[in-house]
Order: structure tokens, then C-alpha cells, then sequence
């Protein structure tokens, strides 16, 4: 299975949606209402650049962002490959962020009914 991250991921119809697989939980699954409080929850294990590493999915983010530490432990050299980030600031709760470019990656979502490859665009703060 392969998808881009900058197109509409959209059901065309096709789709066999009739056997899905609850997945499995790494930790003991919070009371109702308090996952919130899980902040591991969100973890999953993804292969990059064909080493496995964890990384934190979030939802609700109108980006990926990866910071520039993080990213020097699978690829040391990326500065080279960083394309240019024009026009857009990035703030955290109270600061402003420095967006350093974008690094473009391939990541493999391993399934045992089949791996999902996407080819990511990470916001390097």
C-alpha cells in the first residue's frame, strides 16, 4: 500500500471496510474519558530510512513537525536535504517557533495485513 501525504486521502467506494482489527494496546488502556491523560498513547513504532524508530502521531496537527535533535539521531546530515520554508510562523503555547525547513521522508507503517509507506513533508523546528 502506498500514499502521499499531500493528497486527499479519499474512499473511492472500493474499499473492504467489512474486517477491521481493533488495535493493540501497549499499556493498559485508561478509564473512559481520561485517554487524554495517556500521553504515550499516540506512539507508534515506524520504520525511517529502513531503521525502526517511535515516533508521536498527532491527529489533531495541521503539520508534522520532527525537531532537529530527534531527526539528527536517523539522519545526520540532513541540512543538506532540507527544502526552504517560506511565509508561515510556527508558535508554541507562549513562543514563537524557528522552523529551520522541510525534510521530506519516506515512512513505513508496519501491519501484518500489509505495510503503509507515505512519503512525509516534517516541518524541522
Amino acid at each position: 500500500m502506498e500514499s502521499y501525504s499531500h493528497l486527499p486521502q479519499l474512499n473511492n467506494g472500493q474499499l473492504d471496510l467489512s474486517k477491521p482489527q481493533d488495535a493493540q494496546l501497549v499499556e493498559t488502556k485508561p478509564d473512559r474519558g481520561k485517554g487524554y491523560k495517556a500521553g504515550d498513547s499516540c506512539r507508534t513504532e515506524v520504520v525511517m530510512d529502513n531503521k525502526p524508530t517511535k515516533i508521536l502521531l498527532d491527529p489533531g496537527a495541521f503539520c508534522s513537525c520532527v525537531e532537529k535533535s530527534f531527526l539528527k539521531t536517523w539522519e545526520p546530515n540532513f541540512e543538506d536535504q532540507l527544502l526552504p520554508i517560506d511565509g508561515i510562523k510556527f508558535n508554541s503555547v507562549s513562543n514563537p517557533m524557528k522552523a529551520l525547513g522541510i525534510f521530506e521522508s519516506t515512512v513505513i507503517f508496519p501491519h501484518i495485513n500489509g505495510n503503509l509507506r507515505i512519503i512525509v513533508e516534517f516541518v524541522v523546528m
